[in-house]
């Protein structure tokens, strides 16, 4: 049975945000075909286009994404692209949504989001259609991952030994010479010039995690019109995950409040039986 995500193991200082996620869980407390539906984020006086993609697609229910039986996802409909989540011919909505049991809920390979800085939301009637946006933060995927990536010189992203492999085989010019950058050293790249560093260093310090962050560093070629900063790492949280998020090189001083964000969101959507085994089939299936 679905049932609402658990706001309270957020704590999050924004306050739109927190409204946000407040009419999201009060729009799950019923789990009837009449429940009531989530409403659009709109700004105080914003009228909504009644023919828009956005208006016309509003699923009004969180997508229920099952990665493990210990972490199953209500994703509210704003943190991600629901208008394009619709089947080719029929423009049928492809997501799976409450009333679903979870019992019944397929397992996925993989789940994503996306949220927009300085506050953190989701896709508004505002946002929703540009390409290119500069405060956009797009979790490209988070997915299940065996806890073996931790062991010393294992294959994986776990950022220990992600680091090691890259200076065995001279990614890094030379790891004794580094950069400190908002808490974590930068290498420069091997065969580059000067263009592209290597970061790493702690993110959570209550669970000693590291990460490693690949930056542009400026100025910028001409060609590079939207500078990125990308990472992609290994997190022993729910018995094993790997995360891949990106974001403008703009946002890169706020590199620790967006890591952070991610997983409070993870903790706060996950709508998973508190007592679910942490253990996941070997080779989950996608719908």
């Amino acid at each position: 049975m679905y049932k609402k995500p658990k706001g309270n193991r957020m704590k999050v200082s924004c306050q739109p945000i927190i409204i946000a996620l407040a009419i999201a869980c009060s729009a799950c407390d019923s789990d009837t075909q009449g429940e009531k539906l989530m409403q659009p984020p709109l700004k105080p006086g914003q009228v909504l286009d009644p023919d828009s993609m956005y208006a016309k697609t509003w699923p009004g229910r969180p997508a229920l994404v099952k990665l493990k039986d210990n972490l199953i996802l209500a994703i509210p409909p704003q943190h991600h692209r629901f208008w394009a989540h619709r089947h080719w011919l029929t423009g049928r909505d492809t997501s799976f949504r409450p009333p679903m049991e979870l019992d019944k809920l397929p397992y996925a390979k993989l789940a994503g989001f996306t949220m927009h800085l300085p506050d953190f939301e989701g896709y508004t009637p505002d946002n929703y259609r540009k390409d290119f946006d500069e405060n956009r933060v797009e979790i490209a995927y988070i997915s299940p991952a065996p806890m073996s990536y931790m062991e010393p010189g294992a294959p994986g992203s776990y950022p220990p030994n992600s680091l090691g492999r890259r200076i065995q085989y001279k990614l890094i010019n030379d790891p004794s010479r580094y950069e400190e950058k908002f808490g974590l050293r930068c290498y420069e790249q091997q065969e580059r010039d000067g263009d592209r560093q290597i970061c790493y260093g702690k993110r959570d310090s209550d669970f000693d995690e590291y990460l490693i962050l690949d930056i542009m560093v400026p100025p910028y070629e001409k060609h590079h019109i939207f500078p990125m900063m990308t990472t992609k790492y290994f997190s022993p949280k729910y018995g094993g995950l790997e995360i891949v998020w990106r974001s403008h090189m703009n946002n890169f001083p706020r590199w620790r409040e967006i890591d952070a964000q991610i997983w409070k969101y993870i903790d706060a959507w996950n709508i998973a039986p508190s007592d679910a085994p942490v253990a996941s089939p070997t080779t989950p299936t996608t719908p």
